[in-house]
């Protein structure tokens, strides 16, 4: 009866278009195990991206002048 009532809750939208449900239930046996995790978003992640790292340019060149 927990599992009908957790899935009528429905599904959370969350920031990233994913639908989480609003309510999970899990066995402390199951998450110790790793048969079951928990699906969640994580707020303090969000969108995150990253920049590329700029190329450093070749100055061997200059380098070789320096010796």
């Amino acid at each position: 009866p927990m599992l009908k009532e957790a899935a009528t809750a429905g599904f959370y939208k969350a920031g990233n278009g994913r639908d989480y449900p609003r309510i999970q239930i899990l066995t402390i046996e199951g998450i110790l195990s790793g048969r079951e995790k928990l699906d969640f978003y994580d707020m303090n992640l969000g969108e995150l991206t990253l920049r590329k790292a700029q190329r450093e340019r070749d100055n061997t060149e200059e380098q070789l002048q320096l010796i």
